[in-house]
């Protein structure tokens, strides 16, 4: 995987802290040089909350609210905080603190609110995200090329070949040789610059990057083919079921298929785009679209890649938003929900990430 450059650019959002890895050595235990008393430690604070100048009727908002509360705790298996003791608001307040905590126990991105509709019905809501931590989700398609040209690693490379074709044609990954990719119109880039550059001065660095770019062209047009071919699909479990590994290597390599085939049957019509125009900007100007940073491309390796890989960055150097996965949902009877959320999406971008870098390093 490789990192988009402007972090520092993108607007902030409520994040996981990255952790730094720690010291394995233990450390020396610490006291204090008096005894004191610790009893605050074992304390749980309630929340804080100010009162507002005005409070809407207590009893058709704690109706809404917990009423929809139930659907919350149904979803997600949790039990509802008896709050029967406090005063209203503050009941409100306890229990929807108490919620947050247990979806935040989730290990998702999940922020839970309270809001009301136009009839003034009270409700909960959550709003699912996924973080792609500024990621370039470029699948390298020449690597299986190659590999596919090893008559030793022919059933590793068919193993993956399944892979690539259901993330083509279920998942709906955009491909560099297709005018409808983002990346199609870089390498178009590239060529035109490339050009004009030879034209001028005989360039020993162009000329390899024109060498890339027909190897790019020419044999991405071999493998879209091969992808295209609906019979990858159909054998998928098959291959699947006769291989056998013999490194660490090819068993990462099955890992990863099995994780390609449990996604396909378990969401037969998932998309990698499905969740992520579901938010509202500012602008359309200065915006990431998820479709610039997830697809498949020729090879994430020399000239012509570092090339198309500093117009990328500078392009998103000019942004301030970021288009990434996100699920509303409104706890209410006319709603259908789903406690997976971003399931989809929690599962298919680490299986990207591990994908590329097998094909990032193959032996």
């Amino acid at each position: 995987m490789q990192n988009i450059q402007t972090i520092w650019l993108i607007r902030t959002k409520r994040r996981q802290t990255a952790r730094c890895a720690g010291n394995k050595k233990q450390p020396e235990p610490l006291c204090s040089a008096r005894p004191f008393a610790d009893g605050f430690l074992r304390h749980s604070f309630l929340p804080l909350f100010e009162k507002g100048k005005k409070i809407p009727d207590q009893s058709q908002v704690e109706n809404d609210f917990f009423s929809s509360l139930t659907l919350l705790t149904r979803l997600y298996a949790f039990e509802v905080l008896d709050t029967a003791s406090k005063s209203y608001p503050y009941n409100i307040l306890l229990s929807h603190s108490d919620a947050q905590k247990h979806l935040s126990s989730l290990r998702r991105d999940i922020e839970l609110s309270i809001i009301q509709d136009d009839d003034g019905i009270v409700k909960l809501a959550t709003k699912d995200m996924y973080n792609t931590c500024n990621t370039l989700y470029f699948i390298p398609v020449l690597p299986l090329y190659r590999l596919l040209q090893s008559s030793k690693q022919k059933p590793t490379a068919e193993l993956l070949l399944s892979v690539f074709s259901y993330l083509y044609h279920i998942a709906e990954i955009p491909y560099y040789r297709e005018d409808r990719s983002c990346l199609y119109y870089h390498y178009e880039c590239v060529e035109e610059w490339l050009i004009d550059e030879l034209e001028d001065k005989d360039c020993e660095d162009g000329n390899s990057m024109v060498s890339e770019l027909n190897t790019a062209s020419y044999y991405g047009d071999v493998m879209l083919r091969k992808m295209y071919n609906l019979y990858h699909l159909n054998v998928f479990k098959k291959r699947i079921d006769s291989y056998k590994f013999n490194n660490t290597f090819e068993k990462n390599c099955l890992n990863v298929t099995k994780q390609a085939l449990a996604l396909m049957l378990e969401y037969p019509e998932g998309t990698i785009f499905q969740s992520t125009s579901n938010q509202e900007f500012e602008s359309e100007e200065g915006l990431i679209r998820a479709e610039q940073y997830i697809s498949f491309i020729a090879d994430t390796d020399a000239a012509l890649y570092e090339n198309i890989a500093r117009v990328i960055n500078d392009e998103f150097n000019e942004c301030s938003e970021i288009e990434e996965p996100i699920l509303l949902q409104i706890y209410d009877a006319q709603n259908e929900l789903t406690p997976k959320a971003l399931d989809f999406e929690y599962r298919i971008f680490p299986l990207l990430n591990d994908l590329c870098t097998l094909l990032n390093n193959i032996p």
